[in-house]
């Protein structure tokens, strides 16, 4: 019995990280590096003449430029996401009876608010950074408080 509950938390843990993920990637898709990449050859580059290297280059600049800017849509869209549902995740896994379930749903709201950390990390602003891991540390540390403390 304690191998099915460890497995039922387990599956939790992994899927809700994922689950937030692709959910985030159905109303806001990450951009593809196909987008990216998807005409720039270097057999093409080598045999082409300086001013037709210039617009190779040119191209690959914008092309470059536009997919870097909707990586940062997604990875905003992403951490706005998975940060709440992360927070909300370690409450509701706190309050549910059904142990391996509350386990499966803490441990999943820790991974996805860390997932949205990764992701948006660079991009955040210190009182941004301070603030919603100020809150993320609070919630442990009273969940630990009011439900361990027994």
């Amino acid at each position: 019995m304690l191998a099915k509950k460890f497995a039922l938390g387990f599956g939790i843990a992994i899927i809700l990280p994922m689950l937030v993920h692709y959910g985030v990637s159905t109303f806001s898709p990450a951009p593809k590096w196909q987008d990216r990449y998807d005409s720039y050859s270097y057999q093409r580059y080598d045999k082409a003449t300086p001013e037709e290297r210039a617009k190779i280059d040119k191209e690959r600049k914008e092309k470059d430029r536009i997919w870097r800017e909707k990586e940062k849509i997604f990875q905003r869209t992403l951490f706005f996401v998975a940060v709440p549902v992360g927070i909300i995740c370690i409450i509701i896994g706190a309050i549910v009876p059904i142990q391996a379930i509350g386990t499966g749903l803490m441990f999943g709201g820790i991974f996805s608010l860390t997932e949205g950390y990764m992701f948006y990390w660079s991009a955040l602003q210190d009182w941004m950074r301070f603030l919603s891991l100020l809150v993320a540390f609070v919630v442990l540390i009273f969940i630990g408080y009011r439900k361990l403390a027994k």
